[in-house]
């Protein structure tokens, strides 16, 4: 495998795949935990190992590499990943699977060169998960983000470790007072600072000598929320879409997106309007972001420059329409009559140059340039728009 290897998963048909060469080769079997997404590795670190994701039906930590494929088991279904900064171990949190609610209150954490992993139980409601450096000296510690009521809880990942047999409970340090809704979480591993991402904005903070500490809130520039964060370690920004507009789902076709991009340390915002209606999860590379706005008017794909005092539209560009897009007027999620609605994955080339955006359920892969639109065919439909991860940008220790 190469370092810029383009990933890409079905997670409905169970399979993934390679794309390089302008061709798709299959890499193997494995339902990816879709929320979990997948977690890019450190190059260099605890294992060859380049990005890993859970298998949501055999119960398994997959990672990927030049040395091939190695499993580890872990409870599911997989809710968020993220790992230390030598890539060694990686937390996972349970959440809903195909239940109507959090059920499981079970997390694991991998030791993936030892090829072992220890479980223990904390709290139910699809907690977030990060790996953050305590203040007081830098050991490793274990934060889950927790909802209603909105907490952070940090345990030494030593004693994570540590967790005897028949999955015992653990409690940790607790930050109460983070708004209940939280969902995104980012963490900048050379400052320790993490955050959030609530309705109320940025809400960050730190861990020392174990204890979480808040370090104030970030208020989103323009009304509505970021539900989905990325992390840029060459810049040590966070970078959001704060979704707006109406609050109903059924009215997606009205919704505002800004691309947002915050500072985690000084709070410094940057801010650029998108195309209107349902931008799902976006991609990070090369000092720039590609976001694909679905719409029933138009599919596009916008390009932002994020080098500089302020963020600017490289292009935009018209993606062929999707046959069973969401329909207006209903859930974006909904199925369209018998089918599921689709929507699109999107991924950067590390360079910055090159937009990889699927076209759900069509069984297409689109390559974005300034200039140009190439098209690969994939073996299975992409339903739902599937998941890709492009490998070899920089190391962001939380799974997307």
């Amino acid at each position: 495998m190469t370092v810029d290897q383009l990933f890409v998963a079905d997670y409905r048909a169970g399979r993934t795949y390679a794309v390089d060469g302008g061709g798709a080769r299959v890499l193997g079997r494995g339902v990816l935990a879709e929320h979990a997404g997948v977690l890019a590795l450190p190059r260099g670190g605890a294992t060859d190992a380049q990005w890993a994701f859970v298998d949501d039906r055999s119960g398994a930590l997959v990672a990927l590499g030049p040395g091939g494929e190695r499993r580890v088991p872990v409870a599911i279904p997989g809710e968020h990943l993220a790992c230390d900064p030598s890539g060694r171990y990686v937390v996972v949190t349970t959440g809903l699977g195909a239940n109507a609610s959090a059920w499981s209150d079970v997390v694991t954490v991998v030791d993936l060169p030892a090829g072992e992993s220890v479980r223990f139980r904390s709290r139910t409601g699809e907690p977030g998960a990060l790996v953050v450096p305590d203040q007081a000296g830098g050991e490793p510690v274990a934060v889950l983000r927790h909802r209603e009521p909105g907490a952070v809880e940090a345990l030494p990942l030593t004693r994570c470790l540590d967790a005897g047999a028949h999955v015992p409970a653990l409690a940790g340090a607790v930050l109460d007072g983070i708004a209940d809704d939280g969902h995104g979480d980012v963490v900048d591993q050379r400052t320790g600072v993490a955050a959030t991402a609530t309705s109320r904005g940025l809400e960050r903070f730190v861990v020392d000598d174990g204890v979480p500490r808040t370090i104030g809130v970030v208020p989103w520039p323009v009304p509505g929320r970021a539900f989905y964060l990325r992390f840029d370690p060459a810049t040590g920004r966070a970078v959001g879409v704060v979704r707006g507009g109406p609050a109903a789902p059924a009215a997606w076709t009205r919704w505002t997106n800004h691309l947002v991009d915050i500072d985690l340390s000084t709070g410094d915002t940057h801010c650029l309007e998108l195309p209107p209606g349902l931008a799902f999860r976006f991609a990070l590379g090369g000092g720039r972001a590609a976001v694909a706005t679905i719409h029933p008017e138009q599919d596009e794909l916008t390009l932002v420059e994020r080098a500089g005092p302020e963020l600017r539209v490289l292009y935009r560009r018209p993606l062929p329409a999707m046959s069973r897009p969401p329909a207006a007027g209903r859930l974006p999620w909904d199925p369209v009559g018998d089918a599921p609605a689709q929507r699109r994955a999107v991924a950067l080339d590390p360079s910055g140059t090159t937009a990889a955006v699927t076209r759900g359920g069509d069984a297409e892969l689109h390559l974005v340039r300034e200039d140009r639109l190439d098209t690969v065919g994939m073996p299975s439909p992409l339903d739902e728009g599937g998941h890709l991860h492009w490998s070899g940008g920089g190391f962001d220790p939380v799974g997307r």
